[in-house]
């Protein structure tokens, strides 16, 4: 029996005076205005980054955290390291760990009574994506930062569109918006969720605006005094009236005391490039494990068509990566972390001999639970031995294990001049922690969620440290020149649907569109997830060692389970290619 299927595509946008990619119009037209006003790739990607912050609740906040890559043009790559945090006075008992229910609401996130590390003010964590992007512009930017914020300020008081994407996370939502005043107030009508034309905007109903007063008028006071207006300002003010009113535990210190800051990004070799990425926790030293399993397991390119073994070999080092990461990875200003055991020749040759021999690969089998809940505890390898530090060999026995929510953005951009930006930004959940402040129009972030509920784990959570992201932004340089800038939204799934970017661009030399259209796997999780385009090849590997699912495509717009990439490449004689995932809503602006 044939079934009829659907023939989806996007073209790409091509150009060579500048190039944007981001999952909302709005952002990508901020940006594109920058470059058309004179600025630079930091100046359209701020912009952007704060419109985006406006008008995605549901996915990103400029209350939230993150990370931008900036390549400048004189062969380094820069890292703004905005990362989510803890307040100070976080501690591993904050949360009473309710074992009577087991409940895996899509995220895969630990159960605590009344889902605080979820929703409600206790879920947020320090505010730092306003103070990143601002330090960011401050650094490498070229336009006054009144001229950025301007594209934020009109989207804040004009409003976006209540599509049907913004809808469905609303319902999706709807207690927990109902709950706060604040939220509730800025994204439900009456209480109730907007209502949205589904059957056709031209002649069927134009969607309502959703418009947001008072975060444009917090957005005018950075516009005029800069992040000083947070920090030591009236909008931290106004903020922390709302923390105190609802119980919070983020103190004006936790504002006051700059995190930002900026460093040389993560980098490694691969294929005749470097691969940048962010140095805080996040899903960079995973993707280079990766990589590094890849390259040992095919040192003269890996195979460029969807054949078993291909999938089979990038899944097992997928859950051998994944597998260290839920066990050992952590903020190596609280634990110690083996990143260069991790990385070392010969721990990554053991691996590589492991999966051509045809071991089995370390995930959860059924009823092990979640391999974030096994593998905290239980080490699936020991990098220790190769690292130099042996004698800070931690164990980890925790009672449970956190793995980190959904919700991002992403926006890439490369100027006319070759500056690159990878910026990926993030509410942490979907609307975040579900309470806005009424006062400033920010929504606060859902952050400790990211952290493991229980103690005694590399990731529990302690006052002022670092949770363990899973935002990748990623570079891809040559000989000291940009040649793409790749991220992603997409819980863990980010990390592999970039990775697999990278191979489509660098081995199988695909253009931005084609890297970004081509199908994708990920194993993260207990099975192997493939995109039903693959569903000839999944059918011909090991079902047993590699047990798989279909991840359904079509006709399904709003799918995380693959994430959603976007990409800008820039070929040697200044060709620019912007481009997005044929399946998820976003938009690729070049001129």
């Amino acid at each position: 029996m044939k079934i009829s299927s659907q023939a989806v595509t996007r073209t790409a946008a091509e150009g060579t005076n500048g190039a944007v990619a981001a999952a909302r119009l709005q952002s990508a037209e901020a940006g594109m205005e920058m470059l058309e006003q004179g600025g630079n790739a930091v100046d359209a990607a701020v912009a952007a980054g704060f419109v985006a912050g406006v008008v995605e609740p549901m996915e990103t906040t400029i209350a939230g955290s993150g990370f931008m890559l900036v390549h400048t043009g004189d062969g380094e790559v820069h890292s703004v390291e905005f990362a989510p945090r803890a307040p100070a006075a976080a501690t591993d008992t904050m949360y009473k760990v309710d074992t009577s229910r087991a409940l895996d609401r899509g995220l895969g996130v630990s159960v605590v009574e009344g889902d605080e590390n979820l929703q409600g003010i206790k879920a947020a964590g320090i505010p730092a994506s306003l103070t990143g992007l601002i330090k960011a512009h401050g650094r490498f930017g070229r336009l006054p930062l009144a001229t950025v914020l301007q594209p934020a300020i009109r989207a804040a008081h004009d409003g976006f569109e209540a599509d049907s994407y913004f809808a469905l996370e609303v319902v999706a939502n709807l207690a927990a918006l109902r709950k706060d005043p604040g939220a509730a107030a800025a994204f439900l009508s009456g209480g109730d969720p907007f209502a949205v034309p589904h059957l056709g905007e031209t002649s069927l109903g134009q969607p309502t605006m959703v418009r947001q007063k008072q975060l444009g008028r917090t957005l005018e006071l950075l516009a005029a005094q800069g992040a000083e207006a947070f920090s030591a300002g009236e909008v931290g003010d106004r903020l922390m009236e709302t923390v105190h009113e609802l119980g919070g535990i983020i103190a004006r210190d936790d504002l006051r005391n700059e995190s930002t800051f900026i460093a040389r990004a993560r980098r490694m070799e691969f294929r005749g490039h470097d691969v940048w990425g962010p140095v805080s926790p996040c899903g960079t030293l995973t993707q280079h494990q990766i990589l590094k399993i890849w390259t040992a397991l095919y040192p003269e390119g890996g195979p460029n068509e969807d054949t078993p073994q291909r999938l089979e070999h990038l899944a097992a080092a997928s859950w051998h990566a994944f597998a260290d990461r839920y066990h050992w990875l952590g903020d190596p200003d609280f634990v110690p972390v083996p990143e260069a055991g991790l990385l070392d020749e010969r721990y990554i040759g053991n691996i590589a001999r492991a999966i051509k021999a045809g071991a089995s690969a370390p995930r959860a089998k059924p009823g092990q639970g979640a391999p974030w809940d096994l593998f905290a505890g239980v080490a699936a390898h020991d990098p220790w031995e190769f690292e130099a530090r042996s004698e800070s060999r931690p164990s980890w026995r925790p009672e449970g294990a956190t793995a980190p929510t959904a919700g991002t953005t992403h926006i890439s951009v490369i100027d006319r001049s070759g500056m690159a930006v990878s910026l990926t930004h993030t509410a942490a959940n979907h609307f975040g922690s579900k309470v806005l402040c009424p006062r400033t129009g920010l929504l606060m972030d859902g952050a400790m969620g990211w952290f493991n509920a229980h103690r005694h784990a590399a990731n529990s959570i302690a006052g002022r440290k670092r949770p363990l992201a899973n935002m990748a932004p990623m570079l891809l340089t040559r000989n000291g020149k940009a040649t793409a800038a790749i991220g992603a939204p997409g819980g863990r799934r980010i990390i592999n649907a970039v990775l697999q970017l990278a191979l489509n661009l660098v081995e199988r030399k695909m253009d931005a569109a084609g890297a970004v259209h081509a199908p994708r796997i990920d194993a993260s999780g207990s099975t192997l997830l493939a995109s039903e385009r693959l569903r000839d090849v999944v059918s011909k590997i090991d079902a047993k060692e590699y047990p798989s699912v279909l991840v359904k495509e079509q006709h399904i717009p709003f799918n995380y389970e693959l994430a959603r990439p976007v990409v800008v490449t820039r070929t040697e004689d200044g060709r620019l290619q912007a481009a997005t995932d044929q399946f998820a809503k976003g938009f690729a602006l070049a001129n």
